[in-house]
């Protein structure tokens, strides 16, 4: 595997997450740790593992991501780095969260819906304006 590939983690505390490969050491290293992985979740971390503790993420071959169209939709996991759109939302509050979510979809789940999901980032977001007035 190299560096920037999408990779699924096989074992220990992060079995499931995905991420990507920020680098790999020289083989020729004394140290069974050969892959330093982005994992993606409810916080990002950088962490060592070693060879067969990650595999090549399946999603990664799709190029439309409909590989997991539950967990890991295309729609919701094209950003080049990695990151899925809910590693971000979920960092913020409701309106914000679904504003970046509908304005990272938009032309993306269908075309046929591309305006609709940036009329509904703009409701998002003039409702947080308005929350944000109220409360002043």
């Amino acid at each position: 595997m190299n560096a920037g590939q999408k990779v699924v983690i096989t074992s220990g505390p992060y079995l499931g997450k995905r991420g990507r490969i920020a680098s790999v050491r020289n083989p020729t290293q004394l140290t069974p740790y050969s892959y330093y992985v982005k994992v993606y979740g409810s916080v990002a971390r950088y962490v060592w593992f070693k060879e067969g503790e990650v595999k090549a993420d399946p999603v990664q071959s799709d190029p439309i991501g409909k590989a997991d169209t539950v967990n890991h939709p295309g729609h919701y996991t094209w950003l080049p780095n990695g990151i899925e759109v809910i590693d971000l939302t979920e960092h913020m509050n409701f309106n914000r969260g679904n504003a970046v979510k509908y304005l990272a979809r938009a032309g993306r789940k269908t075309k046929a819906t591309e305006l609709e999901d940036l009329r509904k980032a703009r409701w998002y977001i003039d409702r947080e304006i308005s929350r944000m007035e109220n409360a002043q």
